[in-house]
């Protein structure tokens, strides 16, 4: 989305030729077969030996949960989560952060207070949207201490469950006909609803 943003915002008239099906496709098939790549080579190259406890205090199978079932030396798997919310969490947010710059720039520069405007309203949603995922997850996995809080899963909660159901609300929002209807919606007498 970022690179999205930058391509039409920056670079509007080369936006066609940058963001066609061909990079969509093979954006996602890197960012698809990384992520298979890095969940795996973990647990394949140790694999984790657990203790006589069976029972995860979470709401999903999260990473953070089930290494609290684990025996042994941890640290290796410690390091592991580290490194891979480097890659996956840290360089994205640098990589969103430097492609706004960028833009914000690019919008300064623009003459019409309209246009401005215009340009804000449409990151506003995503900048939204890369602020609760990734200040969420940046709090679970970068931030964690030697032991899983329990409080932790409720965290995962914001990131799991709130960001996918917040992110087609917001964008739809952004939908003049869906505004309407919601308006419609929010303004009708409430005693018509009732039975």
């Amino acid at each position: 989305m970022a690179y999205d943003r930058y391509a039409a915002i920056c670079l509007p008239l080369y936006y066609h030729t940058i963001m066609n099906w061909k990079m969509c496709r093979n954006m996602t098939f890197m960012m698809w077969s990384g992520s298979l790549l890095m969940s795996l080579v973990t647990p394949i190259s140790r694999p984790l030996v657990f203790c006589a406890k069976n029972k995860l205090d979470h709401f999903v199978c999260e990473v953070l949960a089930v290494l609290e079932l684990a025996c042994g030396n941890l640290v290796f798997y410690q390091v592991a989560i580290l490194m891979v919310g480097l890659v996956t969490l840290v360089a994205p947010l640098v990589f969103i952060v430097v492609s706004y710059v960028l833009i914000i720039s690019s919008i300064l520069r623009i003459r019409s207070a309209g246009g401005r405007q215009k340009a804000f309203s449409t990151c506003a949603s995503h900048l939204t949207v890369v602020s609760v995922f990734y200040g969420t997850c940046i709090t679970m996995y970068m931030g964690r201490t030697k032991s899983f809080s329990s409080n932790l899963k409720y965290i995962s909660v914001v990131y799991g469950i709130v960001n996918p159901v917040l992110n087609p609300l917001i964008y739809s929002l952004r939908n003049n006909e869906v505004k309407e209807a919601f308006n419609k919606i929010v303004n009708t007498n409430p005693l018509k609803w009732t039975v």
